[in-house]
C-alpha cells in the first residue's frame, strides 16, 4: 500500500525536478544569448538594475534638444529674359541712281559761279557804311540797320549825276573783269558738272513751286559763251511790232498776238525763212563751241 502511494509521488517530483532543470536551462541559455548580442553591438549588458536606473535618471535629467526649424527655402529670382540680338545686315552698296538723286535733292552746290560784280549802288553802300561809326551792341548809340539803309537811299537819290558817275565807272570796270573770270570758268568747267547742277536747281525750283521750301527760285546756268538760241518766226513779227511803241508793252504784245494769227500764210513767210536761216546757222555754231570746247 506504501509502495503504491510513494511512487507517485516520486513520480511527480521527479517531474516537477526535471520542469526547474529545463526552466534554469532556458534562462542560462536566454542570458548568454542577450550578452553575444550586446557584444555583437558593441554594447555591453546591464550588469544591474542600479545601473540602469541611473541611466534613465541621467538621460531624464538631459534637456531634451528643440527640434530643429524648418529652413524657408529662398524664392527663387526670375531668371532674366534673354533677348537675341538682331543679326546686323551688311548695308548695301549705294548704286549709280542713289547717288545721283543724293546729289540733285543736296542743297549745297556742285558748282559755283564767280561772284557778281558789285553795282554803283552797291559800291555807294559799302562806302557809307566805311563813315559809319562801329558803336557797341546793345547801348543807346547803337546804329540800326534800317536807319542807316534810310540814310543811304536818301544820299544817293540826293547825289549829284558826277559823284553817281564814278561809281559807275567803278562798276563797270569790275563788270569787266568779272566778264573775264566767268568766262575762264566757263572754259574749264566739267559741262557734266553743270548738267548735274542745273537739274539740281530745276528739283529746288519745283519744291519751291509746291511751297516744300521757302526762298527765292534759283537761275539755270547758262553758258555766255555758247551759242545763242535763235528766235521763232512769232517772236520776228513780235520784235518789229514792239520797235518804236510808247503804250504799255502787255497791251502791244496782245495786239501782236493777234494780228499773228489772223496774217495769211503768204505774209508769214518772211519771218518763217528767216527763222529757218538763223536755226541753221545755230547749230553750226553750237557744232563748232562743242568741237572746241
Amino acid at each position: 500500500m506504501l509502495s503504491r502511494v510513494l511512487v507517485p509521488l516520486s513520480r511527480v517530483a521527479v517531474g516537477r525536478f526535471a520542469l526547474g532543470v529545463r526552466g534554469f536551462g532556458a534562462s542560462a541559455l536566454v542570458s548568454k544569448t542577450a550578452v553575444k548580442a550586446a557584444a555583437i553591438g558593441g554594447k555591453k549588458p546591464a550588469a544591474t538594475k542600479a545601473k540602469t536606473v541611473v541611466k534613465a535618471k541621467s538621460a531624464a535629467a538631459k534637456p531634451k534638444r528643440a527640434a530643429a526649424k524648418p529652413k524657408k527655402r529662398a524664392a527663387a529670382k526670375p531668371k532674366k529674359r534673354v533677348v537675341a540680338k538682331p543679326k546686323r545686315v551688311a548695308a548695301k552698296k549705294p548704286t549709280k541712281s542713289d547717288l545721283h538723286e543724293k546729289v540733285i535733292n543736296s542743297t549745297r552746290p556742285i558748282v559755283k559761279l564767280p561772284k557778281q560784280a558789285p553795282s554803283a549802288y552797291s559800291l555807294f553802300i559799302r562806302d557809307r557804311w566805311k563813315s559809319v561809326e562801329p558803336r557797341e551792341e546793345g547801348t543807346e548809340q547803337a546804329v540800326a540797320f534800317a536807319a542807316v539803309a534810310r540814310e543811304t537811299s536818301s544820299a544817293w537819290k540826293a547825289l549829284s549825276d558826277a559823284g553817281k558817275h564814278q561809281y559807275m565807272k567803278q562798276s563797270d570796270a569790275l563788270r569787266s573783269q568779272q566778264a573775264q573770270a566767268v568766262r575762264q570758268w566757263w572754259a574749264g568747267v566739267d559741262r557734266g558738272q553743270v548738267a548735274l547742277e542745273n537739274q539740281r536747281r530745276r528739283r529746288y525750283n519745283r519744291r519751291v513751286a509746291q511751297k516744300l521750301v521757302k526762298g527765292p527760285r534759283m537761275p539755270l546756268l547758262r553758258d555766255p559763251l555758247a551759242p545763242k538760241r535763235p528766235s521763232s518766226a512769232f517772236f520776228l513779227f513780235m520784235k518789229e511790232r514792239l520797235v518804236g511803241t510808247t503804250g504799255p508793252i502787255s497791251e502791244t504784245a496782245k495786239a501782236a498776238s493777234a494780228e499773228w494769227k489772223s496774217l495769211a500764210e503768204a505774209a508769214k513767210a518772211p519771218y518763217v525763212a528767216k527763222a529757218v536761216a538763223a536755226s541753221a546757222a545755230y547749230k553750226t555754231a553750237v557744232a563748232k563751241y562743242a568741237s572746241s570746247s
